[in-house]
């Protein structure tokens, strides 16, 4: 009784939509960093680095941006 009286089918919606923008997010700005690093392992450990960085900061762009569109 308690989750049918609060369930929202378009919560379901949108954590779908959370979930192919952060996996596109998490597949595509590390295989951007690693295709284009040069050298040897310092240069992989540097672009490892930021790819976890900018993945972190571009999942926490898209989410305020996705709560933002999908509230409204």
């Amino acid at each position: 009784q308690g989750v049918r009286s609060f369930f929202q089918p378009f919560n379901v919606t949108m954590m779908f939509v959370k979930a192919i923008v952060f996996a596109f997010i998490l597949t595509s700005v590390p295989s951007f960093q690693g295709y284009y690093v040069k050298g040897g392992s310092i240069e992989l450990g540097q672009a490892s680095t930021n790819a976890v960085v900018y993945s972190d900061i571009l999942i926490l762009l898209a989410d305020y941006v996705l709560a933002l569109l999908l509230t409204q």
